[in-house]
């Protein structure tokens, strides 16, 4: 792992916001269907499964020079195996109107979320949870299958993609993976909430943060989020991040979140009736 970031230097926090979140999905590789390639320019997966999350472009600075050739290659990829593809564009990305040139080759923009950081030291050592409500680690086989249901129903995965998730997590051995942490929240004993902890490019990220539909409001979100950046402090981290949707940058801001820019995914999908190269 990075080297824990021991200040809170907002000149430097965007980087380590993006850093963190590639750093998570490297974790994947030793999922037998995924291929991962990395190297100075680029990171990217690949998998014969039809859901963009499972295909992702994550880096890609050797397109400042000449988008077009590194677009359609990813789209070669992605069409070969007759899926469809994500594109994520960050803040440090070195081309200029990547989005446009992605959305000129039938990309279509997917989501837009903002990237946040805190500084550990001043958070409240106490997590305000509501009447009933517990968290507690994913520790087993049964904790995990539970995390992965509510996280993969409330982000609305299909089917084949949720059963695909579970299957993903149990091969890489997340549990045991001293980087992850795994959170349930439970309401009179009932699991209503999921959050990860990812120690990465030396910051603690916040990562799958979802509450059943029927239990928001509450300040389950906040709780869950709360929870392990303690843990995270007490192992010596200094600086949380994570990215947020629009509906839950205040909840982070409650918390002491600050924002620091923006990034956007775009999507690919195979054309209907194409045929495969």
């Amino acid at each position: 792992m990075s080297e824990v970031l021991r200040d809170f230097v907002p000149s430097s926090l965007m980087g380590v916001i993006e850093a963190n979140t590639r750093e998570s999905f490297l974790t994947w590789n030793k999922w037998a269907k995924l291929e991962l390639h990395q190297d100075a320019d680029e990171i990217w997966i690949a998998a014969e499964i039809p859901y963009f999350i499972f295909n992702l472009v994550l880096k890609a600075e050797n397109a400042a020079a000449e988008p077009g050739p590194v677009i359609d290659a990813a789209i070669s990829r992605a069409s070969s195996r007759r899926v469809p593809m994500g594109w994520w564009v960050g803040p440090s990305d070195p081309t200029p109107g990547m989005g446009s040139l992605l959305e000129a080759r039938r990309f279509s923009h997917a989501a837009t979320v903002t990237g946040m950081a805190v500084d550990l030291l001043t958070l409240d050592a106490t997590v305000s949870m509501p009447p009933g409500f517990t968290i507690n680690e994913v520790t087993n086989p049964d904790d995990l299958e539970t995390w992965c249901r509510i996280m993969t129903d409330v982000s609305e995965f299909p089917g084949f993609a949720k059963t695909a998730w579970l299957e993903m997590y149990q091969e890489i051995g997340i549990i045991d993976n001293p980087q992850w942490r795994l959170y349930i929240g439970a309401q009179d004993d009932t699991a209503v909430s999921t959050s990860a902890l990812f120690l990465g490019a030396g910051v603690a990220g916040i990562h799958g943060v979802t509450t059943l539909p029927e239990f928001r409001g509450r300040g389950i979100g906040q709780a869950m989020t709360h929870k392990p950046l303690l843990d995270a402090r007490s192992r010596g981290y200094r600086v949380g991040v994570l990215y947020s949707s629009e509906m839950a940058v205040n909840i982070y801001r409650r918390l002491g979140f600050q924002e620091f820019g923006q990034g956007n995914i775009y999507v690919w999908e195979m054309p209907e009736g194409e045929s495969t190269p």
